[in-house]
């Protein structure tokens, strides 16, 4: 197998930003770290990608973002806070969607070829390093909410699975005994999350029938009237995210069905429809802001050639907020 530009940066113990640096002689780099650079080069017999070599042969003053999506509230607010960012750094933000295809991700991440200096993914789809291993990369990379177990690897996640564990404690308390759960995309990793931390949560005595959803309002509306035509039927629609969870709640406004008093709903995003809906959703809170400040700090940091070393908190903590879908549950009589 030929050697990357990361066995490179491995073996020299320097970031793949400064391997670049080396290769396309871009910027200043200290005496001691080139030599480490050409060693490894030498020993592992590495030849440069010339397309990757190109990548960063330039300034662009852009920053490529990939994400599953373009559209919808959570990633309009994610794109917003990127670019916000950004700016702050004095950099451009280009934009393409997967979505959540690996071939679209592949066409995507070409598509970026000699148009950015850095890139942050989200793709929840694949792994870190299986797109680190459809090209051979000599341009900094941040992902973001993707599944990785490489250490080596610059990512911010948010806590999927811990987000689902108080949405679990939080029915529980309520007393409910059957849950219908509504789940995401069964490939994609926030999903799997999310799925994950819910049903080991769940306490002994509850319940939970499982509904295979795609995280949009359309998924959430007719798994609810399934739901609706079951037997017994649930106390509770646990959604994957607040898109399912208010088409949920769309369908049993229609069939005059009262939330919470006669089933309760929770989400999964903290999206401001969550809020404005009517009754109030309860949801856990995605910090996209703060997300995308961390992604785009831990970005310009390797781009300014400052340390490789992750942001200490890589991992954002969830908030639970409660609100009027969940708050009354029928079996517990209300003071």
């Amino acid at each position: 197998m030929n050697s990357t530009v990361h066995d490179v940066a491995r073996h020299a113990n320097v970031s793949i930003s400064t391997v670049s640096r080396v290769l396309n002689n871009s910027a200043p780099v200290s005496a001691e770290k080139r030599g480490r650079v050409l060693e490894a080069i030498k020993v592992l017999r590495f030849t440069p990608n010339p397309a990757a070599r190109n990548l960063l042969g330039q300034d662009t003053g852009a920053i490529g973002a990939i994400l599953p999506h373009i559209t919808g509230e959570f990633f309009a607010d994610l794109l917003s806070g990127l670019d916000a960012a950004i700016r702050q750094h004095k950099y451009l933000l280009m934009v393409s969607a997967s979505r959540r295809v690996e071939l679209d991700f592949i066409t995507a991440l070409r598509g970026m070829y000699k148009r950015v200096d850095g890139l942050i993914v989200m793709a929840p789809e694949l792994t870190a390093e299986r797109v680190l291993s459809l090209i051979d990369p000599a341009i900094p990379i941040v992902f973001l909410n993707t599944k990785t177990t490489t250490a080596a690897i610059h990512s911010v996640n948010f806590d999927n699975r811990d987000g689902m564990v108080k949405i679990a404690q939080h029915i529980a308390e309520r007393g409910h005994t059957h849950a219908a759960f509504i789940s995401g995309p069964s490939d994609a990793f926030d999903a799997q999350e999310r799925q994950q931390g819910f049903l080991e949560a769940v306490p002994d005595g509850l319940k939970v029938t499982h509904y295979v959803g795609d995280f949009t309002f359309e998924c959430g509306y007719y798994n609810a009237l399934k739901i609706l035509n079951s037997s017994p039927k649930p106390t509770i629609i646990v959604a994957a995210n607040d898109l399912s969870a208010l088409g949920a709640m769309r369908a049993l406004l229609e069939n005059k069905i009262s939330v919470p008093e006669e089933m309760a709903v929770t989400g999964f995003d903290g999206t401001r429809s969550a809020f404005f809906s009517t009754p109030s959703l309860t949801t856990v809170n995605v910090p996209i802001g703060l997300l995308a400040k961390n992604a785009v700090a831990l970005l310009a940091d390797q781009l300014s050639g400052k340390s490789s070393a992750k942001l200490p908190d890589n991992v954002v903590p969830m908030e639970l907020i409660i609100r009027e879908s969940s708050q009354v549950n029928p079996a517990i009589p209300t003071p």
